[in-house]
């Protein structure tokens, strides 16, 4: 009876569920709030085309912003504020911390803290500084030394007092307040922290410009820019030296004092191109100093030198040269004899000009030592020519080499001289400060003969002050020896001090 219930039962329930489905499938009509799909019409569609249209109507005249120059962001842009470097000046001035010090003190930027007000760090040091494990007098004699010097150890005596105060006080924490510490010394970093400053570039944007065009030479390498030969080249040097000695009127050697001033001038032009080289120097040298000891004349000259020289010179190999050489050579002032109005010397009184024809060996060589090198010149004329004369007849032609008339005991103011010359220069830089300067001059006409040897020590002191040490020996056996000094070697040697300039 309960099976039959049951099964009953279990057709009901399956009849309940199947019947919507079933009313559906049959065609019954649904409710009247059901919500039907809704579909797209033609006439929909084509208000969707038009509003395509319109967009692309409206876009046509769109055009992409352009943007900003650096002209109009100076405008738009907010301008910082900045100082003038006066108004910093002072600003720096006032907020200097330095300037809160004293002037005597020489840490401005240090401050020396107290350890006792700073956090407290346990270091670790627990073994003392001075710990001793025995008898440091067991080895000492039994006598006491005492040193001859007693070393001061007053300066420090404060500073080492205040350095134990503050080792016992942190001693004494250790000990009673180990929960103080709060920071150990091998927990502090090691690492070096440094400031570096953060710099923003400051340019202004420039167009480049593009070209399409391509040259065929801007492919190509540039060419080696080689400058312009200089075949002129000029050299310079002027001096003016002093030189003073006094000696006292008791002086177990005798003397007197005197004041010389001693100057030079020299210009070189050289003219070098190809195998052609042309020399010309001007050469203008005086010494000046006062005679105590003459009563007529209150000063006297030593040497009295104008130099003109010119060699032309055309290269036959290595460093020979076929060349043609000429010099003059006069004096510039009058010169008379002690105690004396007899002139021995004055301007074109007398003057000499000498020309010759031969060869010349050229040198110049550099060292690896820095501002070291050798300038040498050596003329060879065996075909020399010498014309001599003094437009001043008066002067004591004796002692220039003037020969005697034939007729009378009278000299003749004119002299010419054929033989052969040799002439060299030479210029010795030993560094920046120390240089030699020497001239050979031999001229021969196999019967007399005259020689000058020229030799000058230039010691640099700066750039525009030297010492100088200047020998200049002369050979004349043509010249009329004197009573007093019988000998044909003349010599003047000069030490002098003073102003130096050259290029």
């Amino acid at each position: 009876m309960s099976l039959r219930r049951s099964y009953i039962v279990s057709i009901v329930c399956i009849g309940l569920f199947a019947l919507p489905y079933n009313v559906e499938a049959q065609g019954v009509s649904r409710p009247a709030d059901t919500i039907y799909a809704a579909g797209p019409e033609a006439r929909d569609m084509d208000k969707i085309i038009d509003l395509r249209t319109q967009l692309k109507r409206q876009n046509a005249t769109y055009s992409p912003p352009l943007p900003l120059q650096n002209q109009l962001l100076r405008f738009l842009e907010k301008e910082k504020l900045t100082l003038s470097d006066e108004a910093l000046y002072w600003a720096h001035l006032v907020m200097d911390a330095s300037k809160l010090f004293d002037e005597n003190i020489s840490f401005r930027d240090t401050i020396i803290v107290s350890h006792l007000f700073m956090p407290l760090v346990f270091r670790g040091d627990i073994i003392p500084d001075h710990l001793v494990l025995y008898d440091r007098d067991i080895l000492k004699p039994g006598y006491s030394f005492t040193p001859w010097y007693q070393p001061d150890t007053t300066l420090f005596s404060d500073f080492i007092r205040r350095d134990g105060a503050e080792k016992r006080l942190l001693r004494y924490v250790e000990d009673n307040h180990p929960d103080y510490f709060r920071y150990s010394k091998r927990d502090l970093p090691d690492d070096l922290i440094r400031i570096t400053s953060i710099r923003t570039p400051v340019y202004e944007e420039v167009p480049l410009k593009i070209s399409s065009e391509v040259v065929q030479n801007e492919l190509e390498a540039p060419q080696k820019f080689i400058p312009d030969r200089l075949y002129w080249v000029s050299a310079f040097e002027s001096a003016v030296q002093f030189s003073q000695n006094y000696v006292s009127p008791n002086w177990h050697k005798g003397g007197s004092s005197n004041l010389n001033i001693f100057t030079k001038n020299y210009l070189k032009y050289d003219y070098s191109r190809d195998k052609v080289q042309f020399t010309n120097e001007v050469e203008i040298k005086a010494s000046i100093y006062n005679a105590p000891n003459d009563t007529i004349n209150s000063y006297k000259i030593g040497d009295d030198l104008f130099r003109l020289h010119s060699n032309y010179g055309y290269k036959a190999f290595n460093m020979w040269y076929y060349t043609f050489d000429a010099e003059f050579k006069t004096q510039l002032f009058s010169n008379y004899q002690e105690n004396k109005r007899i002139k021995q010397a004055a301007l074109l009184s007398p003057y000499a000009f000498n020309v010759g024809i031969g060869m010349k060996y050229d040198l110049n060589k550099s060292f690896q030592t820095r501002n070291k090198n050798l300038k040498m010149s050596i003329n060879l004329a065996p075909f020399s020519y010498t014309y001599m004369k003094s437009i001043d007849e008066e002067i004591d032609l004796a002692r220039h080499g003037f020969q005697k008339k034939k007729e009378t005991d009278e000299y003749n103011n004119t002299l010419s001289r054929f033989g052969s010359t040799i002439r060299t220069d030479m210029t010795m830089n030993f560094n920046r400060n120390i240089s030699w300067q020497s001239r050979f001059y031999f001229f021969t006409t196999y019967e007399l003969s005259q020689f000058e040897f020229e030799n000058t020590l230039v010691l640099a002191i700066t750039r525009h002050f030297s010492t100088r040490i200047y020998a200049h020996l002369r050979f004349d056996d043509s010249v009329t020896k004197k009573e007093d000094f019988d000998s044909y070697f003349q010599l003047n040697e000069l030490l002098s001090f003073g102003f130096n300039y050259k290029w």
